[in-house]
């Protein structure tokens, strides 16, 4: 066994043991790994690790630190762990148990806050995914802190996708909101709404979704008077850049797309934009030809069912201290 940093030129390989692990329910594709993991400004490179078994590729856990401030989030070096894969014929020899103990160890040097499992920028799950039910136990009796669930929600129809009664109906209330896609030279006007209304998370990613190649029209925008009142990401099979709710797309069959996040600015809640931007986005999607679409890490089930998006992968939200 040879135990060395996690590098790009293991791109091939990590695919191959991440789809001989969890495959079935999250096929892994060479573009989401790189983007997630190599790509991703928050990788730790010094402390992501790959076993080896030969020249095999047995064994390997990615991890990621808040270096930079995140909007209204601080440089505190926060860590998460992004992925912990095993190769099923290597488990139970301890590989899963060392990679994790050292993890652990590395991440401590530099925050004291609790290590988060899942939910990282650049997440592939929110925390540990309930089909993967093994994991949820085996993080249980290394002391992981288990929290609240959240899902994925599925729509398998998006083709035949008209508005709802209850989204027309928000639409009708307030009828001089417009919603489009974001044109081109309008970056700057979403990102200052975003940085005044969301400005955390939210606001980062769609920095980094603009300032790194995403495409404007991937971004929904509700405009009243000509100002940004709110917003949604989506995202399709011919997007530049991958979204959460397209990572798992090989699962369903035909052209799949995403959406979210979305939000509306506090002063303008209650108008039914949320509801009006939310449908609109799905009639987008479409119109670009998308058959299927994920809404992915909510709790708002009943909101989202509004326009047929029905609970479909299920997570734990977790850390270690």
């Amino acid at each position: 066994m040879h135990n060395r940093p996690l590098t790009p030129d293991l791109l091939p390989q990590a695919v191959d043991l991440w789809n001989r692990a969890l495959g079935a329910h999250f096929p892994m594709r060479p573009g989401l790994l790189l983007a997630n993991l190599w790509e991703e400004p928050n990788f730790d490179a010094e402390g992501s690790r790959a076993v080896l078994d030969g020249d095999r590729l047995v064994g390997m856990i990615a991890l990621k630190r808040r270096t930079a401030p995140m909007g209204n989030a601080p440089a505190d070096q926060k860590g998460w762990i992004s992925a912990l894969v095993v190769d099923p014929d290597a488990q139970g020899r301890g590989l899963g148990s060392a990679l994790l103990r050292d993890a652990l160890e590395h991440l401590r040097r530099f925050s004291t806050e609790p290590v988060g499992i899942g939910g990282d920028p650049g997440h592939f799950f929110p925390g540990i995914p309930l089909e993967c039910r093994p994991a949820l136990d085996w993080f249980a009796r290394r002391g992981a802190y288990l929290g609240t669930l959240a899902c994925d929600l599925a729509n398998r129809e998006i083709a035949d996708y008209a508005h709802p009664g209850a989204a027309l109906e928000a639409i009708g209330r307030s009828p001089e909101v417009v919603y489009r896609p974001l044109g081109a030279g309008e970056e700057e006007a979403v990102l200052a709404f975003m940085w005044r209304e969301f400005p955390g998370r939210w606001a980062w990613e769609m920095e980094q979704h603009l300032n790194r190649g995403g495409d404007p029209e991937d971004v929904m925008v509700a405009v009243d008077g000509g100002e940004v009142v709110g917003f949604a990401r989506i995202h399709t099979h011919r997007s530049r850049r991958f979204g959460p709710g397209i990572y798992w797309a090989p699962l369903f069959p035909g052209a799949h797309g995403g959406l979210g996040p979305i939000g509306v600015g506090a002063a303008q809640r209650g108008r039914g934009i949320g509801l009006g931007l939310l449908s609109a986005s799905i009639a987008e999607l479409r119109r670009r030809g998308v058959e299927s679409a994920v809404i992915d890490w909510t709790v708002l089930v009943r909101f989202y069912g509004i326009v047929g998006f029905r609970p479909w992968k299920w997570y734990v939200t977790a850390s270690l201290t």
